[in-house]
């Protein structure tokens, strides 16, 4: 306070109390180190339970086509023809998991996406000759209905045939004890610039449709680690396509997905027609 002259009478003084402001941010401070690291935790998690799914597709294949070829073996007199076949798919399923590692080192070294032109029938019998054995041990028939003239679609064809093989795998998952037809369908069609395939089981359809994609969520228990659609999402969303499930009227359920074509100019003679079972 001062006089008409300037002269200071009094100082007045104000004190805050900071000690629940500076406790307050040292708290957040550590909430945030601690979300931090919770964070980290699990991307590595992740990371770690898409790689073990990821390579385990092709390594279950690889072990259900070599008890495959050992019983053909072991047949009076062996069955070598049924046992070549098996040894075939133990190689084309070596090969995957050495493609899929491949893929995964490349994530890390931030490599350039490989996508090529490629027919999406051959695509789809690769991928059913891999889970052709283990459909066959299961009781499970799987039909392919590939429209014809396709276009071709530019993809990563290791990635494409992982979310094919995981699809269908869960497709014959689904329909372990039921006591009607085991049937999976397989079918490739062209809609409006892209090409769709739908896979559907006659199973018990789908409990949680808006959760199955994501991370972490599993229905199948013990068995499972809830990253298998969420990475099949993943890379459909990758490749510009889309990725849903819509349950069928009576039983069963119906996964689809979409790629873009790359020219509906370059056409492929499909060589399996409509209703081609096997």
């Amino acid at each position: 306070m001062k006089k008409a002259d300037g002269t200071i009478v009094q100082w007045n003084g104000v004190c805050f109390d900071v000690e629940d402001q500076e406790r307050s941010q040292e708290e957040l401070r550590r909430a945030q180190e601690r979300y931090a690291r919770a964070s980290q935790a699990a991307s590595l998690s992740e990371l770690s339970a898409s790689i073990a799914h990821e390579v385990g597709q092709p390594l279950a294949a690889l072990v259900s086509s070599s008890d495959a070829c050992q019983r053909w073996l072991s047949t009076e007199p062996p069955n070598i023809e049924r046992a070549r076949a098996a040894l075939e798919r133990i190689v084309r399923s070596a090969a995957t998991a050495v493609d899929t590692v491949k893929r995964v080192r490349a994530l890390f070294k931030r490599a350039a996406e490989t996508h090529q032109s490629e027919a999406v029938k051959d695509v789809i019998t690769e991928a059913r000759e891999l889970l052709a054995e283990e459909a066959l041990k299961r009781g499970v028939t799987i039909s392919l209905e590939v429209e014809q003239h396709l276009p071709l679609v530019a993809m990563d064809r290791v990635q494409v045939q992982q979310v094919l093989t995981n699809l269908m795998r869960n497709g014959i998952d689904a329909m372990d004890g039921s006591m009607n037809e085991k049937l999976l369908k397989i079918r490739a069609r062209l809609l409006e610039g892209a090409v769709q395939i739908d896979i559907s089981d006659a199973g018990p359809g789908v409990e949680f449709p808006e959760k199955i994609f994501e991370p972490f969520f599993t229905t199948k228990g013990d068995q499972g680690m809830g990253m298998g659609l969420a990475i099949c999402r993943s890379i459909i969303d990758s490749h510009g396509g889309r990725l849903w499930v819509a349950e069928r009227a009576q039983t069963g359920a119906t996964f689809s997905f979409t790629l873009p074509i790359e020219s509906a100019i370059n056409l492929y003679e499909s060589t399996i027609g409509s209703g081609d079972v096997v």
